[in-house]
Order: structure tokens, then sequence, then C-alpha cells
């Protein structure tokens, strides 16, 4: 059987990758069909994961893990002294 891979974002379902089909003896023959089997890669493209359509991002902007807030690494800073 033929079939054919495409890649898509996991998020949001845009396409990032169409493969060639990866055909079979029975390619081009009447009533063969193709498979076509879908991937979620990644997360979100770029049109929905920033900007104004940041709808995947819940429209909150997203700092780093908080392990060094203001406060902690001027206290992590003074004992490293």
């Amino acid at each position: 059987m033929c079939y054919q891979l495409v890649e898509v974002y996991s998020a949001c379902h845009c396409l990032y990758y169409k493969h060639a089909i990866d055909r079979c003896a029975s390619y081009g023959r009447p009533g063969h069909e193709i498979s076509k089997r879908t991937i979620p890669v990644g997360y979100a493209c770029t049109v929905h994961s920033s900007g104004r359509h940041g709808a995947y991002a819940g429209g909150q902007s997203y700092s780093d893990s908080g392990y060094y807030s203001h406060q902690s690494s001027r206290d992590s800073y003074s004992r490293r002294r």
C-alpha cells in the first residue's frame, strides 16, 4: 500500500511538512488509494504561538522557570561573596 507522511504542529494542526508519496507496486492503478499518516511535531506554528494569535499560549507571556526571581538572585549573589 502506498502511504504519505504529513507532519503537522500538534497544537494548531497547521502543516509543517508534506512528504512525497512512498509508492508501492500498485501505484497508479484504478481504485488504488494512498494512505496518509499524520505525525504531530513541535507545538504550534509561528502564527499561532506568538503575537495577537497567541491563543495557544493562553494570552499570557511566560518568563523563565522562576528559580531566579529578582529577590533570589540578589540573595544568592550576596552568599557567593
